[in-house]
């Protein structure tokens, strides 16, 4: 056989492969039984009633956040070269001996204040623990404030990930740019 062959069979091979991976993503789990216990319990949803209305879910890398949630407000719009504080609120959904958070940010924003938070010892299930960064974006864009959320519990020591998106747009009060004069009319 022609390395060009053998090259084409491979790709060939390569994308059916993707498309049969692919081909489950986004079909709904399989239908489940429920016995008449499980029908009568209460849902177990985070209670993040307390947060407020402001505070939106950071992003979590896995899939499954329900030992641990991080929500976050910003005070004002993201504008180049202004300080922008931001309300962190970070929610165990069990108890921990200990909970430590650690902020980074990408190029393009940097964080005078807040970079850690903790360690806090002993949390309590559903209850808020409150931080404050406070993030200088130093150019237009979309940039991730990524936080690494470290618990200590009898499973032992988890880091789990979460992003924050923040969209910089222009300096407040910036005027579009002048149009150029126009040029006198020749007579």
């Amino acid at each position: 056989m022609s390395p060009v062959l053998i090259r084409c069979r491979v790709l060939a091979l390569t994308t059916l492969v993707g498309f049969v991976s692919l081909a489950g993503c986004g079909d709904p789990p399989p239908e489940q039984t429920t016995t008449a216990s499980e029908a009568t319990k209460p849902a177990t949803t985070p209670k993040t009633a307390e947060l407020g209305s402001q505070m939106v879910a950071a992003v979590s890398a896995s899939k499954n956040s329900t030992a641990i949630s991080v929500h976050f407000s910003l005070d004002t719009s993201p504008t180049v070269a202004t300080p922008l504080p931001v309300q962190i609120a970070i929610v165990p959904h069990q108890e921990f001996e200990s909970v430590r958070a650690r902020f980074e940010v990408q190029d393009g924003l940097s964080m005078p204040v807040g970079e850690e938070f903790g360690p806090a010892s002993d949390v309590d299930a559903e209850k808020t623990l409150s931080h404050q960064l406070v993030l200088l974006p130093a150019r237009e864009g979309m940039f991730m404030v990524t936080v690494g959320v470290e618990t200590t519990s009898d499973e032992g020591n988890i880091v789990r990930i979460f992003s924050i998106p923040v969209i910089v747009g222009p300096t407040q009060g910036a005027a579009a740019p002048a149009p150029a004069p126009a040029e006198p009319a020749k007579q």
